[in-house]
């Protein structure tokens, strides 16, 4: 073989055949073990392909006589290295003084040799340094530094986000634009930090340069295989190389990789679309989409016999399934109390609306992958006989859909199971429990995976014993997590690990006396934090056990031990030490249990017969224990000089303190629980004491005037963070605090009102203000303090419910298939702190609608009120169901619909007769409303069961069906954490219009209704529609009702008329109804004038409602024609559907419809119609289908009777047919396809005049139709010579339409002599 072919890898074809066959071996392992590859001069390793792996040396090799040379290269670039590296240690000036001393030394003449020898060697190098972005370093190796060549960017090595477009900003990108967005990350190349490597090209080798088979990649398939850096599947490609080392790169870059782009998503904003230069939300998705194969790639990885390659795998997984944010994300939901629940963390997806609810979207949540596909189950398969069919080409699939679901169905637990049990390392063993929890979080099948494998909790527990010592190890933490999680799952599981000693087992270091503040403090700052974070997981667990009823007996045990935590410290020596964080954390969880604790107290007014409660006898001393720190607050916090005291341990002093109060306020709230309506027979001493405490330690402001340089109460000062800080964390912990606040001050007037007569106010050295103040009511003296709370958060619950509104995309919770973050909306979408924040402020917001003290401030105020409980409906996620409720009995109440009465009385622009309704109605009213929305939006999926009791065996993937209800796992109802499918919220903008949209099947969420029912519902809901719309401009703040697109309005109009004329044919609501009707066409006019020339954007039924639209109006038109009688009210609110702001198709749809109906004739007139008749007739008519469309209605007789009734249809196409033919003469564009069209209209109807004589009137007048709009000749006076004129020349344009046709002709001399007549008869 020639040198060429040696260095080439190819084969001569003429060569001889024994040459050939002695170099087909069966492939093997050599007995010597070969040499490691030795280090390559190249920026980036080399990814071998495996024919180059260690079996190389079994076949026999062609010599490659550059084989020295390439040792002696690797040696220079060892040294190159070494010499950059010393350059890198070097100032400027220390260089400079360098260069001048060589200079000094060598011959001017040899160091223009060099100079001269190291420029051609750059030139003979193949791989080029690359320029890299300001975010990623410049490369080690390169000989120059930052002195790199000018290149040509590449327009395939950038991505930039594209905008949305207006038009559905609601709805999230067009799915063609976000896939462009995707399939540009294909290209991309990243460093081994994460970085994307922008305008990367690298010139092609100079002629005669060969580049070595080390210097080859033969895994890179795509671009040139010398580029810098590596694109995903590039990098998944090296993650399969036979070098180990290779292998951990590969998994290292990818790992930077995704936490660089999930780091970067949770930095945006919440809908933020502005333009990066790096499309992170498209790198996300790209990762984590079927296209790279990611996830199968990892789990191969994760059998690897190397600890490192399987460790960098570990770390690859924890960055996909986004562990390290999610827990954080989880740790903010356990500071704010035991009331709320968790969230499984798998991704989900909106159904697709149904008709026959109204196509109003707020659909079921869907889970991704189907959980009946997560595990395949094939034990029980092969059990019954069944062939196994699972093949890694579903795995992959169901990876497609949910990244951790597609990790499950690959026995990802029995290998971290079998890693377990073989001692892993510590960062492994950290690594591979952190993964398991992120898989108990995903879904219930995912939990119950975990708790049928046998022995995995066992294994769990088994770790943990093998410390013995009070070290804390980082794994122990997460193992007490994961069986924390798995515990909240089902009260029989967290039952069950109490019974047989998990609880114990891991638990023990919690009932350890600690002697002293002094003892913990030593154990050092490392120590001190593990320790902490030990305690708070496994105070957590203990408050999981006894919100499932279970520990609670042991707290005299426990008690004693958490002494230490609950009372105040000697802060000296923690800021000191820098504890105070570590410390707080500890207490902050043992008054969180405390309140679980507080949770299960029996009745304090009757006998305690309750065996699983808590006794009051630990009440009191606790109390006295929690106020020692509300004594400590303004020391410790110092709140008078406002944010300036703020400082990096604000935030757990605030969690701290918000714990201590929400303690307060849950034992206030089982006492109040049981006093019912009667007044209490006696008060406990601490009720008082509390209120005193607040009062005397500035808890709350009780003074008029206010120095705004200094905060004048706790109170004050939390607002003050709540508006000013830009640390989430910090404002989320100030607004916990605020809610306790609210809530204990509320509850201790109501308890001191009740009991007045029983109460001795406590004695001690308070004040007779202090006492006069909790005398007066607590309540009522600082309402100072509260409205300036309410004040501030009703803005801020009015701005942030629009964010919550923009984070469905593609009608799903995020862009990408992974957990939690990871489902890659921007900012973090449902899972970020923001959207924490925005629904903690509406919590909060939600106390103050029942603080009668504040109504007093006028019907203003209610209004707000009325307008922040709607805004709430829109902000609560899956977790907040008593949210909604709260919101929905304040809205829906009687008080609140006697006030919407008195709103659409005093709208007497367009109420003819007044609103006249009794106290019985507006209850009936109430519960009919609150019966209806509950149902509607807060009913669990139902789930479907199998025929006939058998039990189906799916061997294959099982289908997502849209329609219909899917089977589903059990919702426990003693479960903590929160499914997001199977249920509705967030709530659309558009769920108060349910109330009429789905009135005309009977189907709902929960069970069939009575069509009386449905009747009453339909009837209530037109009030109460008619009174959010009459007081959506009252209010300081703006409605969500007004922000409603006025096409859903319109829908919702059309949908109540499919349950009959029952509706209408009521006088109070028929009243109502026109109200809507008129108020809607008012708006719509309004809108069509600021708009312009883009009239059809505002009423897009079919892109905006539903696709398939036409078949909504088939079923509309039908029940028009079978029940309507020519009604008005119902004749034009079909008659919307021909105005010019519907979309074409929509337009023919209806107009089709009719016609084939025979009903155009019983729409009402174009001055009965809704809006301005302007809106009906202009722009004149362009769509050739819909003008098409008049003409067969013309010719088929539909429209014969709509004349002689004068109705709009008649009017319509009269107009329109003017404007084509006798007014767009000096029109020059599309003059040719107009000419085509007005002709064959003109001979259309000529010919059809010839057979339909009684259609002669109809011609006449739209030979004399005119309107505003049309020829100059017409805007004079109306003068007899004027309008003949007129006549004579539109004779003309239709004598010229018939192209010279003798019979056309004829018929038009008969038409000219029949309008003579008629003008005659007029004169």
């Amino acid at each position: 073989m020639t040198e060429k072919e040696q260095s080439s890898g190819r084969v001569n074809p003429i060569a001889p055949l024994s040459s050939l066959v002695g170099s087909i071996v069966e492939k093997g392992f050599p007995e010597n073990k070969p040499m490691p590859p030795k280090p390559s001069r190249l920026p980036f390793p080399v990814a071998r392909h495996r024919s180059h792996g260690p079996h190389v040396g079994s076949r026999p090799q062609p010599k490659v006589p550059i084989v020295k040379e390439e040792e002696g290269d690797d040696e220079e670039g060892l040294i190159n290295a070494e010499n950059y590296a010393r350059l890198q240690t070097m100032s400027h000036e220390e260089i400079v003084k360098a260069q001048a001393e060589l200079f000094e030394k060598m011959d001017p003449a040899l160091v223009t040799i060099l100079k001269k020898r190291g420029q051609d060697k750059l030139k003979k190098r193949k791989h080029s340094v690359p320029e890299v972005s300001e975010e990623c370093p410049s490369d080690i190796h390169s000989p120059q530094g930052g002195q790199q060549a000018a290149v040509t960017p590449s327009p395939s090595s950038q991505v930039t986000a594209i905008p949305k477009e207006a038009s559905v900003a609601s709805q999230g990108f067009f799915w063609d634009t976000w896939t462009e967005r995707v399939e540009a990350v294909r290209d991309l190349r990243f460093s081994f930090d994460g970085c994307v490597l922008e305008n990367v090209v690298v010139p092609p080798p100079e002629t005669g340069v060969n580049m070595s088979a080390v210097e080859r990649d033969f895994l890179r398939t795509e671009g040139d295989p010398g580029a810098a850096g590596y694109t995903i599947k590039e990098a998944i490609a090296l993650s399969r190389s036979v070098i180990p080392g290779q292998r951990c790169l590969a998994l290292n870059l990818l790992a930077s990789l995704l936490n660089k782009a999930l780091s970067k998503l949770c930095q945006s904003g919440i809908g933020q679309q502005k333009v990066q230069s790096t499309d992170w939300e498209a790198i996300w998705a790209y990762a984590l989409g079927p296209e790279p194969g990611l996830v199968l790639a990892l789990r191969m990885a994760l059998d690897d016999n190397h600890a490192s390659v399987v460790l960098a795998c570990a770390k690859v997984i924890q960055c996909l399934l986004s562990c390290s944010l999610n827990e954080n994300f989880f740790d903010l939901l356990e500071n704010m109390g035991p009331c709320g629940k968790d969230m499984f963390t798998a991704p989900v997806f909106r159904g697709k609306p149904e008709i026959d609810l109204g196509l109003l979207p707020g659909c079921y949540w869907k889970y991704s992958a189907k959980p009946s596909n997560i595990v395949p189950f094939r034990e029980e398969i092969m059990d019954d006989g069944t062939e196994d069919t699972d093949t890694i080409q579903k795995d992959v699939f169901v990876a497609g859909q949910d990244v951790a679901a597609g990790l499950v169905r690959m026995d990802i637990l029995p290998r971290i199971y079998h890693l377990l049990e073989t001692e892993p390392t510590a960062p492994l063993e950290e690594c591979l429990i952190s993964v398991t929890i992120a898989i108990a979080r995903h879904s219930p099948k995912c939990t119950t995976a975990i708790l049928k494998y046998p022995k995995f909790v066992q294994t769990i527990v088994k770790r943990f014993k093998l410390n013995k010592r009070m070290d804390v190890l980082p794994s122990q933490i997460y193992s007490v997590r994961l069986l924390k999680v798995l515990a909240r799952y089902e009260k029989r599981t967290c039952m069950e690990f109490v019974k047989n000693g998990t609880f114990n087992e891991v638990t023990w270091h919690l009932f350890q006396f600690t002697s002293s503040l002094d003892s913990w403090v030593k154990l050092g700052k490392h120590k001190c934090k593990l320790s902490s974070d030990l305690m708070v997981e496994q105070l957590r667990f203990l408050r999981v056990c006894i919100q499932s009823g279970c520990c609670i007996s042991q707290y005299p045990e426990l008690f004693p031990a958490l002494c230490l935590w609950l009372s105040c410290p000697s802060f000296e020596k923690l800021k000191e030490k820098n504890l105070i964080c570590e410390f707080a954390s500890v207490s902050t969880e043992a008054y969180l249990v405390l309140e679980a604790f507080a949770g299960t107290l029996p009745s304090l007014y009757s006998p305690r017969n309750e065996s699983d409660a808590w006794d009051w006898r630990y009440v009191s001393p606790m109390i006295d224990t929690a106020l020692s720190w509300i004594m400590l607050a303004p020391e410790l916090l110092e709140w008078e000089t406002g944010t300036e005291s703020v400082s990096t341990s604000t935030a757990s002093l605030l969690w701290l303190y918000s714990g201590v109060i929400h303690t307060f306020s849950k034992v206030l709230d089982k006492i109040s629980s049981h006093g019912e309506e009667e007044p209490l027979p006696w008060l406990p001493e601490f009720v008082p004491k509390i209120g005193l405490t607040i009062i005397k330690h500035k808890l709350l402001s009780f003074t008029v005037e206010k120095d705004p340089s200094r905060c004048s109460s706790f109170m004050e000062f939390l607002c003050l963070l709540r508006e000013n800080c830009q640390d989430e964390e910090l404002a989320l912990a100030s607004v916990s605090c605020l809610h306790g606040l609210t809530r204990t001050v509320v509850s201790i007037q109501t308890l001191i009102e009740s009991a007045r007569s029983k109460m001795e106010t406590p004695q001690g050295s308070e004040s007779i203000r202090d006492g006069s103040v909790l005398a007066k009511g607590i309540l009522t003296e600082s309402l100072g303090d509260l409205t300036s709370v309410w004040s501030s958060f009703r803005d801020y619950v009015a701005s942030e419910w629009p964010v919550m509104q923009s984070i469905e995309i593609h009608k799903r919770g995020g862009l990408a298939p992974g957990v939690g973050l990871g489902w890659g909306a921007s900012g973090g979408g449902f899972w970020s702190t923001r959207v924490l924040l925005t629904q903690a402020d509406a919590g909060l917001l939600s106390l103050f609608l029942h603080i009668s003290q504040l109504d007093s401030q006028g019907s203003v105020f209610l209004m707000d009120k009325m307008n922040s409980a709607l805004a709430m409906c829109l902000i609560a996620g899956p977790r907040d169901h008593l949210l909604v409720e709260k919101a929905f009995d304040y809205v829906l109440g009687p008080h609140a619909l006697e006030h919407l009465a008195c709103c659409i009385n005093s709208n007497k622009r367009t109420i003819k007769s007044e609103w006249k309704c009794s106290e019985g109605d507006y209850d009936r009213m109430s519960n009919v409303l609150t019966s209806h929305f509950k149902r509607r939006w807060f009913h669990p999926k139902r789930k479907s069961e199998p025929e006939n009791g058998s039990k189906k065996v799916a061997v294959g993937l099982e289908t997502i069906h849209e329609e219909g209800e899917m089977p589903t796992e059990d919702q426990r109802s003693d479960s903590l954490i929160i499914e997001w499918a199977h249920q509705r919220l967030p709530l659309p903008p558009q769920w108060f219009l349910s109330s009429i949209s789905a009135v005309h099947a009977g189907k709902t969420s929960a069970e069939d209704q009575e069509p009386t029912e449905l009747l009453e519902v339909a009837k209530a809901g037109v009030f109460f529609i008619a009174g959010l719309e009459s007081a959506s401009g009252l209010g300081t703040v703006p409605s969500p009702v007004s922000s409603v697109p006025l096409v859903w309005k319109f829908h919702a109009l059309s949908t109540v008329l499919l349950a009959g004329m029952d509706i209408i044919e009521d006088k109070n609501t028929r009243s109502l109804y026109s109200y809507l009707q008129e108020l809607y066409g008012h708006v719509l006019d309004e809108k069509r004038q600021s708009s312009g020339r883009e009239t059809e954007l505002l009423l897009r039924f079919k892109s905006d409602v539903f696709e398939s639209y036409s078949t909504f109006l088939e079923m509309l038109v039908e029940q028009y024609a079978a029940v309507s009688y020519g009604d008005v009210l119902y004749g034009r609110q079909m008659s919307i559907y021909l105005h010019q702001c519907v979309e074409p198709s929509v337009r023919l749809s209806a107009w089709t419809a009719l016609s084939n109906a025979r009903v155009l004739e019983l729409l009402p007139s174009l001055d009965k119609c809704l809006g301005d008749a302007q809106g009906y007739l202009e722009p004149a008519e362009e769509n050739e289908g819909v003008l098409e469309a008049y003409l067969k209605s013309w010719t088929c007789g539909a429209l014969d009777r709509a004349a002689t009734r004068g109705s709009v249809a008649f009017t319509l196409v009269l107009h329109q047919f003017s404007s084509l033919l006798f007014c767009n003469e000096d029109n020059k564009d599309n003059k040719e396809e107009e000419g085509s069209l007005r002709s064959k209209i003109v001979r259309t109807l000529v010919r059809d005049l010839s057979r339909k004589q009684h259609r002669q009137g109809m011609m006449v007048d739209l030979l004399g139709y005119n309107s505003k709009g049309c020829a100059d000749a017409m805007e004079v006076e109306e003068e007899e010579e004027s309008q003949k004129r007129e006549g004579e020349r539109r004779m003309e344009v239709l004598k010229e339409a018939c192209q010279g046709n003798s019979s056309l002709l004829s018929e038009l001399e008969k038409l000219k002599e029949c309008v003579r007549v008629k003008s005659k008869g007029r004169n």
